[in-house]
């Protein structure tokens, strides 16, 4: 078990590192910073992408959909990323993955369960869900037998895009209130579309 200090060490260098994401969003290279943060939120990081995104979306709304647009496709990409490490790498970095990122370990059965029960449902939650992003895409590729690649691209593409397409658009409508409109809705608002993707994909099901 890592000492208190230790874990307070860590999280000094993650505050810093999240105050550097927020000092670079009015830069010219912010775009980047927002792709790759996005593209590792999705496999390994553990700070997400909204702490950059919902800043540059206040400071230029007429591109706020674009920078939505940015962080679905590295989102998804990341995602692909997470599958592979799963597939391919997991005995070797699930020491490290168990140890150093928060709550994984804490996730990881209850992922896989999902996944045993209906896999299309899982991912369509995951875009909503309080649990990690990366805990699903990992976790995806650990049951490759359950879940295919193109299951987790189509799901994470229609999932995410959705969660950072709504975060953009009441940017680009609201403008000013927006933040106001998100603190105070948006988690009720993201429980129900969870809830609303899973009983039409049920739906579906039973046609």
């Amino acid at each position: 078990m890592r000492s208190p200090a230790i874990v307070e060490e860590e999280a000094n260098g993650l505050r810093k590192i999240y105050q550097k994401i927020l000092d670079s969003c009015n830069r010219p290279y912010a775009v980047w910073v927002l792709g790759i943060l996005s593209f590792t939120e999705s496999c390994i990081f553990i700070i997400p992408p909204e702490v950059l995104l919902l800043p540059m979306a206040y400071a230029n709304r007429r591109r706020a959909l674009f920078f939505a647009f940015v962080t679905t496709i590295t989102s998804v990409l990341g995602a692909v990323a997470g599958y592979l490490l799963g597939s391919f790498l997991w005995e070797q970095i699930q020491p490290l993955v168990f140890n150093y990122i928060p709550s994984f370990a804490k996730h990881f059965d209850h992922v896989g369960q999902l996944y045993q029960e209906n896999a299309v449902s899982a991912l369509f939650v995951a875009a909503f869900t309080p649990i990690p992003f990366k805990v699903f895409t990992v976790v995806a590729g650990v049951y490759s037998t359950k879940v295919s690649i193109l299951t987790l691209i189509v799901t994470s593409l229609v999932g995410r895009g959705a969660r950072y397409g709504i975060l953009a658009g009441i940017v680009y409508i609201f403008g000013p209130k927006a933040h106001e409109i998100i603190e105070k809705h948006f988690k009720m608002f993201t429980i129900f579309m969870a809830i609303a993707a899973v009983l039409l994909f049920v739906l579906l099901k039973l046609r």
